[in-house]
Parts: C-alpha cells; structure tokens; sequence
C-alpha cells in the first residue's frame, strides 16, 4: 500500500489505538521465527518496563536493535535486561563514506552532515543512530575499533554543529556488513562508510534473547507486520548519500621491483603486496618473477 506521508501517519495513529500496549519486558521475551522474517512473541506475564509499541504475536515496529550498547558492556546473560532501541519513524537516512583506513570527515562528507543538523531541528522528536562500517580487510577486532571511531567523528562533527548530544547514539559493525571483494574499488569505497538514521526513536529495555536468536547490538532487525496491523505501513523517507571517490594510476615495473617492493612505496606497506596482487592477476602471472614493462594498476585510496 502505498500512501503520502499524512495518510501514513493518520493509519498510523488508528492502528496505534486499537492496539495493545505490552511492557518490553513482559515474558517470555521475542524470539527469533527463522521460517518468517520477524520475531515471534507472546508473552504470558505482564512486565514492568516499557511500553513497547506491539502486541502478542510478531513485533511491528519498523525495526528493533537489541543490545546496542554491547560493545560497551559484558556479555549478556540469559533474560538480563539490556537497553535496546525501537525505531518508531525514519525521517531520513544518510550514509557518507570514508578514506581508506581512516576516520576524517571529508568535504563532501561535511556538507551533507550540516544539511541533517537542520533536519534535526526542524525534527525536533527525532534522534540519530550512527552505524561505522569498514570494508573487508583488516581483522575483525582492528575494523571494529575503526567501525566506532568513524561513527565517533560523525557524532562529534554533528555536536559541534549544534546537536545535543543525547539525541545521538553509535554502534559499530566493523566489517560485518562488507561485500565488496578487494579486486571491486568502488564496492570498498562504498562499504568504507558511517550511516545514520535521523528517526523518532525509543531506548527500551528489552530482556537478553535466548541463544537462537540475536544478542547484540551487531543485530539490526527488520521486523515483519502482524496480520493485525497491515494498516501499519512503512513511512516514505528521504535517502542522501555521500560521493563515491575511486581512482587509480598506472605502474610500469621496472628492473629489480618486486611486489613487496611496489607495495611499499605506492601503498605505503610492503604488507599489502597481496592487496596488489589481487588487483593484477589478470596481468600478472607470477607474484614472485615480475616482467618489466608490465604496466598494473595502482589504487588511490
């Protein structure tokens, strides 16, 4: 179905009435349906905390991130309760990228962040979840140290500008979310990137799931509709993306280069030879026994 934003809203708001309102912490706790994209729930005692906008059956609001401050706290146990976000409403989602292994805020990064800060007070219900990703090289603990640090420069570059900084909250997925192969350059440029929702969003806490269903705050769910709230339609929203910045140079090999040697100097580490490697088997046929005159491609990242 699909409807302006006023018409949303108003079923929306209809839907709202005729539905329960259930505690988030009301057992037993939503588990994971893997034969249907949702989270199944039918909780039998009435909770304390909450509400939490939904009914016995599958939850329905448009997303739920549970244990989104994971990174920053032990490991869960079973039933603990752990903060967790609801996200009611996206007003906008914006994504900007970044340099290879880096976390500066780029100019054209810039001028999109100045454009949600007059989202946000123009929205003044609204909130930002930043999300920090990284493409798939490096280890999974470096990427996700990377991950936080490039949703860090985004919530301080936002604060700077004017946002109070209890309307924004962070997480990492380091390279979890990465698809891009290291041969596709631009497919890395675009999973180099920190993105953020600017939406109405509840902090609730939500018992810690069981072990078949997700745990942390790596876990971002799309939740399905109940059969009961089918006029609960998803809001229209606006998506702004950054400029995606790739390009290469050649290299002629010389006598006596090697590909460590390339590495080193081009890339800045003769670890990453590998890396160049990858981007040139298709004209290099032993790593190990260059031919000069060959001339490969260079990154420039």
């Amino acid at each position: 179905m699909i409807c302006d934003t006023e018409q949303c809203e108003s079923e929306i708001e209809d839907a709202q009435k005729e539905l329960a309102w259930w505690p988030t912490d009301a057992q037993p706790a939503p588990v994971k349906d893997e034969k249907r994209d949702g989270y199944w729930w039918w909780p039998t005692q009435p909770g304390q905390a909450g509400p939490l906008w939904g009914n016995r059956g599958y939850i329905y609001v448009q997303k739920v991130i549970f244990d989104y401050k994971a990174d920053e706290l032990p490991a869960a146990q079973p039933q603990e309760m752990r903060a967790s976000l609801v996200i009611k409403k996206i007003v906008k989602n914006v994504k900007v990228y970044f340099d290879y292994n880096k976390n500066d805020i780029r100019p054209d990064a810039a001028k999109i962040l100045i454009a949600a800060v007059g989202t946000l007070k123009r929205n003044p219900e609204t909130d930002i979840l930043i999300t920090g990703n990284c493409d798939i090289r490096g280890s999974e603990n470096y990427n996700e140290k990377l991950g936080r640090q490039r949703a860090d420069a985004v919530k301080t570059y936002l604060i700077n500008n004017g946002v109070a900084e209890d309307r924004v909250r962070i997480i990492s997925r380091g390279k979890l979310d990465a698809v891009a192969h290291v041969t596709d350059l631009v497919g890395m440029q675009k999973d180099r990137n920190a993105q953020f929702m600017i939406a109405e969003v509840e902090e609730v806490m939500i018992p810690s799931p069981s072990s078949a269903t997700p745990t942390s705050s790596s876990t971002e769910a799309e939740v399905a509709l109940s059969a009961d709230a089918e006029k609960v339609v998803a809001q229209e929203k606006e998506e702004i993306e950054g400029e995606v910045k790739v390009s290469t140079r050649e290299y002629t090999i010389q006598k006596n280069d090697s590909l460590w040697k390339i590495a080193q100097k081009e890339l800045g580490s003769g670890h990453r030879w590998k890396y160049l490697y990858e981007l040139n088997k298709d004209k290099i046929k032993n790593p190990n026994k260059l031919k000069v005159g060959t001339v490969i491609t260079i990154p420039i990242e």
